[in-house]
């Protein structure tokens, strides 16, 4: 029964891709180059240092205001760091030999930290306020990839990976508090005191190595697991930001002079900062660079 659904299933995505993919890829059979599909999702590690710094020094903000305030009592933070997200990708793969082959790929690299990944509490004399900063960074990478296929027996082979390309990036950042009682925290724009919104949005190269384990089976599906690494520095950002301005991305920190503390910030700004209260101005940039560890299978057509 298993093997009979399997079957199906190949059958109905050869149709469709069959149906999908003729403008593109017409003639190739009679290339003798063999086509197929590859699809394939899995974990990602990610190396965020810019967005966790700036949710480091939002916590320790809020947390030294707290204390600066008599009337007010920190009670604590559960604020973590954004390391992992999901990776997804498919490819159109086609086969010059047994050998070596070539991909044109598009997928999807997503992490967040959600409101209770990024709680500071805050005792004041209304009642007690929670306070949240979710984050969400997503990129949509087109690459052409090459492969070079090693047999370890008839079933199984190793690969090696390579490629590049483009990636569009998104970054969305939030702000707000309540009362620990509400049921919900909304989210309002155009400057409210107890809430932000940004979002910005940039395109940049990206460049990815690999290795992986491919095994062969009797339907014409093959199954495999690769580890895949990328670098992918996003760098101009553009977005809007709370008061719906359309300004640039930048990384900075802000001197507080109450607090005596210099808080680093991702925001997006109509003009770069400038001032003796800023140093460290730049335009930021989010690394999208890490390790990818995934499963999934090729179809043959």
């Amino acid at each position: 029964m298993g093997r009979f659904n399997l079957m199906s299933i190949t059958r109905f995505v050869k149709n469709v891709v069959r149906i999908l993919v003729p403008v593109f890829l017409f003639g190739i059979p009679a290339m003798g180059v063999e086509l197929s599909l590859k699809l394939s999702g899995g974990y990602t590690f990610l190396d965020v240092k810019s967005i966790n710094r700036g949710l480091e020094d939002w916590a320790e903000w809020i947390k030294r205001d707290a204390e600066n305030n008599n009337n007010w009592q920190y009670l604590g933070q559960d604020v973590k760091s954004l390391q992992s997200g999901i990776h997804l990708e498919g490819e159109i793969f086609l086969s010059f030999s047994r050998r070596i082959g070539v991909s044109l790929g598009t997928g999807y690299i997503y992490g967040d930290l959600k409101e209770k990944e990024t709680e500071v509490l805050v005792q004041r004399p209304s009642g007690v306020s929670s306070h949240v900063h979710p984050v969400t960074i997503s990129a949509y990478p087109l690459v052409l990839s090459g492969y070079y296929f090693i047999p370890l027996n008839s079933r199984l082979h190793v690969y090696a990976r390579a490629g590049g390309g483009l990636a569009w990036a998104k970054y969305v950042y939030r702000e707000a508090k309540k009362l620990e009682s509400a049921t919900k925290y909304n989210y309002f724009r155009l400057g409210r005191a107890s809430a932000s919104l940004g979002r910005a949005s940039a395109s940049d190269s990206i460049l990815l190595g690999g290795l992986g384990f491919v095994y062969e089976t009797d339907v014409g599906v093959r199954f495999f697991v690769e580890g895949l690494i990328r670098r992918a520095k996003i760098s101009g950002f553009s977005g809007e930001n709370e008061l719906e301005e359309k300004g640039t991305l930048y990384y900075f920190e802000e001197y507080i002079p109450d607090l005596d503390f210099w808080q680093a910030k991702n925001e997006i700004r109509i003009e770069k900062p400038s001032g003796s209260n800023f140093r460290s101005v730049s335009e930021a940039v989010i690394d999208f660079s890490g390790l990818s560890v995934k499963i999934g299978f090729i179809i043959r057509f």
